[in-house]
Protein backbone atom coordinates (compact mmCIF):
# COMPACT_ATOMS: atom_id res chain seq x y z
CA UNK A 1 0.00 0.00 0.00
CA UNK A 2 1.74 3.30 -1.14
CA UNK A 3 1.46 6.54 1.12
CA UNK A 4 -1.86 7.89 -0.94
CA UNK A 5 -3.61 4.99 -0.14
CA UNK A 6 -2.74 4.65 3.43
CA UNK A 7 -3.76 8.62 3.82
CA UNK A 8 -7.07 7.54 1.87
CA UNK A 9 -7.59 4.51 4.35
CA UNK A 10 -6.62 7.06 7.50
CA UNK A 11 -8.92 9.84 6.54
CA UNK A 12 -11.68 7.39 5.47
CA UNK A 13 -11.48 6.36 9.54
CA UNK A 14 -12.00 10.03 10.02
CA UNK A 15 -15.47 9.83 7.73
CA UNK A 16 -13.43 11.76 5.15
CA UNK A 17 -13.73 10.93 1.27
CA UNK A 18 -11.01 12.04 -0.86
CA UNK A 19 -11.47 13.75 -3.85
CA UNK A 20 -12.32 12.20 -7.17
CA UNK A 21 -10.13 10.60 -9.73
CA UNK A 22 -10.53 13.52 -12.23
CA UNK A 23 -8.50 15.40 -9.44
CA UNK A 24 -5.82 12.76 -9.17
CA UNK A 25 -5.40 13.25 -13.19
CA UNK A 26 -4.59 17.05 -12.46
CA UNK A 27 -1.76 16.16 -10.01
CA UNK A 28 0.56 14.97 -11.79
CA UNK A 29 3.55 13.52 -10.94
CA UNK A 30 2.30 13.09 -7.47
CA UNK A 31 1.09 9.54 -8.45
CA UNK A 32 4.23 8.30 -9.34
CA UNK A 33 5.62 5.50 -7.88
CA UNK A 34 8.90 7.66 -5.43
CA UNK A 35 12.13 5.99 -6.90
CA UNK A 36 13.39 6.72 -3.41
CA UNK A 37 11.60 7.63 0.10
CA UNK A 38 13.04 8.54 3.04
CA UNK A 39 10.90 9.74 6.11
CA UNK A 40 11.95 11.87 9.22
CA UNK A 41 10.59 13.33 12.75
CA UNK A 42 11.43 17.46 12.56
CA UNK A 43 14.33 17.59 15.07
CA UNK A 44 13.45 21.37 15.06
CA UNK A 45 9.35 21.80 15.60
CA UNK A 46 7.36 19.28 17.27
CA UNK A 47 5.08 17.03 15.87
CA UNK A 48 6.37 17.76 12.70
CA UNK A 49 7.23 14.74 9.74
CA UNK A 50 8.84 15.07 6.47
CA UNK A 51 8.66 12.78 3.83
CA UNK A 52 11.94 13.43 0.95
CA UNK A 53 11.05 11.64 -2.25
CA UNK A 54 12.82 11.61 -5.48
CA UNK A 55 9.80 10.82 -8.17
CA UNK A 56 11.14 11.70 -12.16
CA UNK A 57 14.59 12.01 -10.85
CA UNK A 58 13.43 15.40 -8.98
CA UNK A 59 13.45 15.65 -5.05
CA UNK A 60 10.25 16.76 -3.33
CA UNK A 61 9.59 16.89 0.37
CA UNK A 62 6.43 16.68 2.14
CA UNK A 63 5.47 18.34 5.73
CA UNK A 64 3.35 16.87 7.79
CA UNK A 65 2.57 19.79 10.30
CA UNK A 66 0.19 19.23 13.74
CA UNK A 67 -2.66 22.12 14.07
CA UNK A 68 -5.25 22.87 16.61
CA UNK A 69 -8.01 23.03 13.68
CA UNK A 70 -10.16 20.84 11.37
CA UNK A 71 -11.01 17.67 11.72
CA UNK A 72 -7.61 15.65 11.02
CA UNK A 73 -5.72 18.12 13.12
CA UNK A 74 -2.81 17.77 10.54
CA UNK A 75 -1.74 20.26 7.51
CA UNK A 76 0.54 18.98 4.77
CA UNK A 77 2.63 21.04 2.40
CA UNK A 78 4.42 19.81 -1.05
CA UNK A 79 7.69 21.49 -1.39
CA UNK A 80 9.43 21.36 -4.65
CA UNK A 81 12.65 23.09 -5.77
CA UNK A 82 11.85 25.74 -8.31
CA UNK A 83 13.24 25.28 -11.77
CA UNK A 84 15.97 28.22 -11.09
CA UNK A 85 17.44 26.62 -7.71
CA UNK A 86 20.94 25.35 -7.07
CA UNK A 87 19.95 22.05 -6.68
CA UNK A 88 17.59 21.39 -10.01
CA UNK A 89 19.65 19.43 -12.37
CA UNK A 90 21.78 16.91 -10.35
CA UNK A 91 19.15 14.31 -9.55
CA UNK A 92 18.35 14.12 -13.26
CA UNK A 93 22.10 13.94 -13.84
CA UNK A 94 23.14 11.33 -11.72
CA UNK A 95 19.69 9.54 -13.02
CA UNK A 96 20.58 9.15 -16.30
CA UNK A 97 24.16 8.57 -16.05
CA UNK A 98 25.24 5.27 -17.05
CA UNK A 99 28.50 4.89 -15.22
CA UNK A 100 31.14 1.99 -14.31
CA UNK A 101 29.88 -1.15 -12.56
CA UNK A 102 31.52 0.57 -8.74
CA UNK A 103 29.11 4.12 -9.84
CA UNK A 104 25.97 1.75 -10.73
CA UNK A 105 26.19 -0.03 -7.55
CA UNK A 106 26.75 3.52 -5.27
CA UNK A 107 23.78 5.42 -7.49
CA UNK A 108 21.10 5.02 -5.06
CA UNK A 109 22.94 5.58 -1.76
CA UNK A 110 24.84 8.73 -3.91
CA UNK A 111 20.75 10.01 -4.50
CA UNK A 112 20.26 9.69 -0.70
CA UNK A 113 22.85 11.57 -0.19
CA UNK A 114 21.84 14.25 -2.51
CA UNK A 115 18.48 14.20 -1.38
CA UNK A 116 19.10 14.37 2.53
CA UNK A 117 21.07 17.82 0.83
CA UNK A 118 18.45 19.00 -0.62
CA UNK A 119 15.42 18.61 1.61
CA UNK A 120 18.11 20.21 4.35
CA UNK A 121 17.95 23.38 2.24
CA UNK A 122 14.01 23.07 1.09
CA UNK A 123 13.23 22.30 5.08
CA UNK A 124 15.16 25.79 5.65
CA UNK A 125 13.73 27.59 2.85
CA UNK A 126 10.19 26.19 3.71
CA UNK A 127 10.60 27.20 7.56
CA UNK A 128 12.11 31.04 6.15
CA UNK A 129 8.91 31.28 4.37
CA UNK A 130 5.14 32.93 5.56
CA UNK A 131 2.42 29.58 5.59
CA UNK A 132 -0.32 31.88 6.41
CA UNK A 133 0.32 33.90 3.55
CA UNK A 134 1.82 31.29 1.36
CA UNK A 135 4.72 33.46 0.54
CA UNK A 136 8.53 31.53 0.45
CA UNK A 137 11.46 32.42 -0.62
CA UNK A 138 11.47 31.76 -4.74
CA UNK A 139 13.88 28.78 -4.69
CA UNK A 140 10.60 26.87 -3.95
CA UNK A 141 7.55 26.03 -5.14
CA UNK A 142 5.15 25.00 -2.01
CA UNK A 143 1.25 23.60 -2.40
CA UNK A 144 -0.89 22.92 0.73
CA UNK A 145 -2.55 19.63 0.29
CA UNK A 146 -4.57 18.85 3.19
Amino acid sequence: MNIHEQLEHFLADLGVQMESAAHEQNEGDENTTPEISIFQSSRDHYGVFYRLDIIESMPQLRIMVPVEHGAIKMEMYLVRLSASAALHSPFASIASYHGSAAFEHSREATLQHFLYAAAEMMKQLFWAGDLDSMTFPPEIDVRRLV
